[in-house]
């Protein structure tokens, strides 16, 4: 299991956060519903982490409002997702990184590397979007799919 340690973002958010394996630093940008503590008993990314952490020191974080991280943050926007991230970058002591935004990450990662660029050594985006589906000239169709899909997220979560 790895060794999870927390740090605060610039609002004061608690962020949980580990890393591991071996080489040259990789992070890994937050995603929805992820869990440092769980991940690796996942059998979906069990073999994905395995596979990172043997070639890269992996640093990987929940995001707020998920796994270990605060679950009820005061507010959460793109530039607290941002600001998130640099946190643990600091946190971690890293100097220079590869960046890998996945799925959602992807934005986040795209702006934390067009802001500090000097750190940022390789950018690695996969499955990710530069603008969400909502920005792109959305059908009415896409924009009851979003709406529905908000209410299913509030619903769970008791917003």
């Amino acid at each position: 299991m790895p060794q999870i340690r927390f740090c605060k973002s610039s609002d004061g958010a608690r962020i949980a956060y580990a890393q591991e394996g071996q080489g040259p630093a990789m992070v890994e940008v937050a995603t929805w519903l992820n869990h440092v503590e769980y991940d690796w008993k996942s059998p979906i990314w069990t073999a994905r982490l395995a596979e990172l952490t043997r070639d890269y020191a992996l640093t990987r974080y929940d995001g707020r409002g998920c796994g270990l991280s605060d679950q009820n943050p005061e507010h959460l926007t793109f530039d607290d997702l941002v600001a998130d991230l640099d946190a643990v970058v600091n946190a971690s002591g890293l100097k220079q990184f590869t960046l890998l935004g996945c799925c959602q990450g992807g934005p986040v990662a795209m702006a934390y590397a067009a802001r500090h660029p000097e750190r940022v050594s390789h950018l690695v985006l996969y499955g990710a979007y530069a603008r969400g589906k909502l920005s792109r000239n959305p059908s009415p169709f896409d924009i009851d799919e979003a709406e529905t899909m908000l209410k299913l997220v509030e619903a769970r979560l008791g917003a």
